[in-house]
């Protein structure tokens, strides 16, 4: 596995994941994104403590971080180990809990219908079209009937969209430019992304986009939310 490599991206740390999956996450501030999904969902909890919810893929930890903060039972998992120690100890030292192991995307050890949420803060998109199938697959199976999955991804209006090395339709590694710079993606649009959830059975798919400048480079989201009936 290797460990933390040089941020092409303002703030954001890079990781292997298992089986070659590579991705992208915030290095030192939670995902306005992710706040804003957590706080309409699951701020009004009875109890939080009870509320189940898995940083899917959580690099250095602070959406995770966020999450325990904020009172949930708080999973998390990454395919690097020094990305999990760095998670660890970043928690430990604000005496937050949270339960986060070294895992492969595709073979995750928690049980089916375990948790309330599952977020993928750019994760999943980083990886080849069978991949993603099989994660989605799995996330919502961990789901409990009601929960809910929250995705980022990107699209092609962003800085690099066709630079990288072609590896199949929509999935380029080695991006040549922009702030996805060397990485591995998979390009979405809204049809792609709403076949890929509702392929994998979920509902109440709901998919909004974003387009912002980062010093430069155009950077092109899809916000995704959907439920496990």
């Amino acid at each position: 596995m290797e460990g933390l490599e040089e941020p092409k991206i303002p703030g954001i740390i890079r990781y292997k994941m298992g089986r070659n999956t590579r991705k992208t996450r915030m290095g030192g501030y939670p995902s306005e994104h992710v706040i804003r999904f957590t706080a309409l969902n699951y701020y009004q909890a009875p109890d939080r403590s009870k509320v189940k919810i898995l940083d899917f893929g959580c690099g250095a930890g602070a959406n995770t971080w966020y999450f325990a903060r904020e009172g949930f039972d708080t999973y998390a998992f990454d395919g690097s180990l020094s990305a999990v120690t760095h998670a660890k100890k970043n928690l430990a030292r604000q005496s937050l809990k949270a339960d986060i192991i070294t895992a492969d995307g595709l073979a995750l050890p928690y049980e089916d219908g375990m948790f309330d949420a599952v977020v993928d803060a750019a994760v999943i998109c980083t990886n080849t079209l069978a991949d993603i199938r099989a994660m989605l697959d799995e996330i919502f199976h961990l789901l409990k009937k009601g929960g809910r999955i929250f995705s980022i991804s990107f699209g092609k209006k962003t800085t690099g969209y066709g630079t990288g090395t072609g590896l199949e339709p929509d999935t380029e590694r080695d991006v040549k430019e922009g702030r996805l710079q060397n990485i591995r993606i998979h390009w979405m649009t809204r049809e792609s992304l709403q076949g890929l959830l509702s392929s994998a059975g979920f509902s109440n798919i709901v998919i909004d986009e974003l387009v912002y400048t980062d010093r430069g480079s155009v950077v092109h989201q899809y916000l995704a939310q959907a439920q496990k009936l």
